[in-house]
């Protein structure tokens, strides 16, 4: 018999393999101590979404929360809205930043697709407090109509199903079938 499968006495694990076993299983034991810091360091954590409410039964749902950043803010609005050319939800690409004078200001485009009534909507304004909250303004060049309000943080309700289906007449594209 080969000297590595019995070692160098019968019975007993050869030294170079215990000493593998047990580099084995020190990287093991670092890499969740390194997994586990991770998951609990409170600026690398996974935040969770964080959603508005500019209107009564309108959501606007940020994959992560609205903070001073560099970093686009991404998401969806959805709700009491009008169809648009068979659509109940839109994405919406953003950014928030800390003003000295403004307090936290958020600003984004909800990407309504272009059709005859429809158009991308711009959203601006300014949140503080506990819940976040505080005005803004929206604007819809295509349409020509603008409205203002107050937003209000809230619990994140569940995004719609999005099963999109064009209007009668009209193919996937937006184009009349004749």
């Amino acid at each position: 018999m080969a000297g590595g499968e019995w070692g160098p006495l019968a019975g007993h694990a050869d030294p170079r393999e215990r000493k593998v076993n047990r580099i084995s299983m020190n990287i093991q034991r670092s890499m969740a101590v390194f997994v586990g810091a991770l998951l609990l360091a409170p600026g690398l954590a996974m935040a969770a979404p964080q959603c508005f409410s500019p209107f009564s039964g309108v959501y606007v749902r940020f994959e992560q929360p609205v903070t001073d950043s560099a970093v686009a803010r991404n998401g969806r609005v959805w709700g009491a809205l009008s169809s648009c050319a068979g659509l109940s939800s839109w994405p919406v690409v953003g950014n928030s930043y800390h003003s000295k004078k403004d307090g936290l200001v958020v600003a984004f485009r909800a990407f309504t697709v272009d059709a005859n009534t429809c158009g991308a909507v711009d959203y601006i304004g300014t949140l503080s407090g506990k819940p976040l909250s505080g005005p803004f303004q929206l604007f819809n060049q295509r349409s020509n109509f603008g409205n203002s309000g107050t937003w209000t943080q809230v619990t994140c309700p569940q995004p719609p199903e999005e099963k999109a289906h064009p209007p009668a007449g009209v193919d996937p594209q937006g184009n009349s079938t004749k």
